[in-house]
């Protein structure tokens, strides 16, 4: 009788430890979890840095391209390092069948019913809850598909959202009407002049802008962030003049809300994230820009409390 006893009462100090594991907070490390949206088990990858701040700490959220995930992303950006250097959480979410309803309408991979905006809404809110999550320091950045949902996380979760960035990946047409009510956010744009796929110079199908170029992109959010008309240019900057690449930084100063503008122009580079070590099909690679150091740069300047929205 005590023999059973014992052992019941080991079964449930196991399971209370396995619950607190799976729902308490999370340790230092990379964690894969799943989270119940929408009728739809989503999942998404963290990586937790060591030796976290007794204070709260910015959360980045980094979305892949079409075809891609989390884990891919995590590899090709290698935010974990800057995580690590800067004592920020980051979390690689995984779009459903490897896409993001990023607004658009009439492509047969998008169904236009799925809630994205919704999903990495509740990771946030998953997340905060688990971990000490600044929630006015929590930033949107993305590749290609991705960076086009960042835009519209920009546009449609700005309660939650403090700035985003995009790298291969001009803002989208069919985001214009989302964002016509958006306050002020800061926006950084990453973009090469040889991208085949998002092009420098925008895709247009008769009168309808599917992608904006990158000139009206940076222009369309000074206008909304309200910056002064004409922007700064600094000199090229070619670090690495084996990869035939030279980084032009483009800003746009004085904006309303310190929501300031930015692009770093590629120079000869395709449809790829600038600095990674790994091999792509994308076109040229820049090693002039390291694009997730540029992106976390950017991010800590801001915060929606500097935002004042």
């Amino acid at each position: 009788m005590l023999r059973t006893f014992l052992m019941l009462l080991f079964i449930g100090l196991l399971a209370a430890g396995y619950a607190s594991a799976q729902d308490g907070v999370l340790p230092p490390g990379q964690h894969d979890l799943t989270l119940e949206h929408d009728g739809l088990a989503r999942t998404y990858r963290v990586y937790v840095p060591d030796n976290l701040p007794t204070e709260t700490v910015p959360l980045v959220i980094v979305m892949h391209g079409a075809g891609g995930d989390g884990a891919g992303m995590e590899r090709m950006t290698r935010f974990d390092d800057l995580a690590e250097a800067y004592g920020f959480i980051v979390v690689y979410p995984d779009g459903l069948n490897t896409i993001w309803n990023d607004g658009r309408a009439g492509d047969s991979r998008v169904p236009t019913s799925l809630d994205d905006v919704g999903f990495l809404s509740a990771i946030i809110d998953a997340l905060a809850a688990r971990l000490p999550v600044d929630t006015s320091r929590v930033y949107a950045a993305g590749y290609s598909m991705g960076g086009m949902m960042a835009f519209r996380l920009g546009c449609d979760l700005q309660d939650k959202i403090a700035a985003v960035a995009s790298v291969a990946s001009t803002f989208p047409g069919y985001l214009l009407t989302n964002c016509e009510s958006a306050a002020p956010i800061p926006v950084l744009i990453i973009q090469g002049t040889r991208d085949e796929v998002i092009p420098w110079d925008g895709v247009q199908q008769g009168s309808v802008l599917i992608y904006l170029s990158t000139a009206q992109s940076a222009v369309y959010w000074s206008l909304t962030n309200g910056c002064e008309e004409t922007p700064e240019l600094l000199e090229g900057v070619d670090v690495a003049p084996e990869d035939s690449t030279i980084v032009r930084h483009i800003y746009f100063k004085n904006c309303q809300n310190a929501a300031d503008v930015e692009v770093f122009a590629i120079i000869g580079g395709g449809h790829t994230w600038p600095g990674t070590p790994l091999p792509v099909r994308g076109g040229t690679v820049s090693y002039d820009l390291y694009a997730s150091a540029a992106i976390w740069n950017f991010f800590e300047r801001h915060s929606q409390s500097s935002n004042e929205r």
